[in-house]
């Protein structure tokens, strides 16, 4: 009897124990975090907080320091199951595999932007032996998605455009193969710049871009940006002279090339600006 007990609670032990994974790619780290499997160790951690914000990093996460030139020491020291990147990481993965076998996800590439996603998710699922998790993930966010959308059909009727300052004349500007350019459509708002963006979905632009974008867009802007933004717009003639400029929303930090969690995450703040008539401020 006491045998059968030891055997049932080792069982039981083994079917919850998380694998342990590090990565370097925050993409990965959001959806290890909403797979209830948080990384114990991702790249630049810091820094994380700012761009990402949401799903939070567990205190006791290790920084594994800067994503493309991680920390000998700092590696040194890990002990996990598992690296699991992007092949954006690829070029330090001699690095890793000393450590720990290192496994490659991509959420962006040619194709279907929220079929790669999901497609990643399932991976990722599979690699943390949490496949039907991830299922249930994807259903979770496609519901979500799609009863935010019937809030926000009244809001039609002006197209979108979703912008981030990189310095007080330049923006990237978000296309359709962006995430956000990809939710925009699935809560069936139309995109006021109309390009792909290439495989990330994004342009760097001069902020004379703007005035070529249909004259009543609603301009959306995401933070973070730099703390001069907003002074120096107020001395930007152009900035002064456009309709969009005078009702922007601004949305908290977002990872703009994030995968499920930020997708649903995006979704609501947006929902809420549009809904609430109120944003964050500059």
């Amino acid at each position: 009897m006491r045998i059968l007990t030891a055997l049932l609670l080792f069982f039981s032990l083994s079917v919850n124990a998380q694998i342990k994974i590090a990565t370097l790619d925050w993409t990965v780290a959001e959806t290890l975090i909403a797979l209830n499997n948080a990384p114990v160790a991702v790249g630049d951690k810091a820094s994380y907080k700012i761009w990402v914000g949401k799903p939070a990093l567990a205190e006791n996460t290790q920084d594994l320091g800067l994503r493309l030139q991680p920390n000998k020491e700092s590696l040194a020291r890990l002990s996990v199951d598992r690296f699991i990147n992007s092949d954006f990481f690829a070029s330090i993965e001699p690095s890793l595999t000393a450590k720990a076998p290192v496994s490659t996800v991509n959420f962006y590439q040619p194709g279907d932007t929220w079929q790669n996603i999901e497609n990643a998710t399932r991976q990722i699922g599979e690699l943390i032996e949490k496949s039907e998790q991830a299922e249930q993930l994807i259903t979770q966010i496609n519901t979500q998605l799609a009863k935010i959308g019937q809030t926000l059909t009244h809001f039609r009727d002006r197209p979108v455009a979703i912008v981030q300052f990189i310095d007080t004349r330049h923006l990237r500007f978000y296309g359709s193969h962006s995430l956000f350019g990809t939710i925009l459509n699935k809560l069936g708002l139309t995109n006021a710049w109309n390009h792909s963006g290439g495989v990330w979905g994004s342009e760097n632009l001069s902020i004379t871009a703007l005035a070529t974008l249909p004259k009543n867009t609603r301009l959306v802007v995401v933070k973070p940006h730099p703390a001069n933004v907003a002074n120096a717009l107020k001395y930007n003639s152009l900035w002064r002279n456009l309709a969009l400029a005078e009702d922007p929303l601004l949305l908290p930090a977002i990872w703009s090339f994030g995968a499920l969690p930020s997708a649903v995450n995006f979704a609501q703040n947006l929902q809420s600006a549009l809904l609430n008539q109120r944003s964050e401020t500059w």
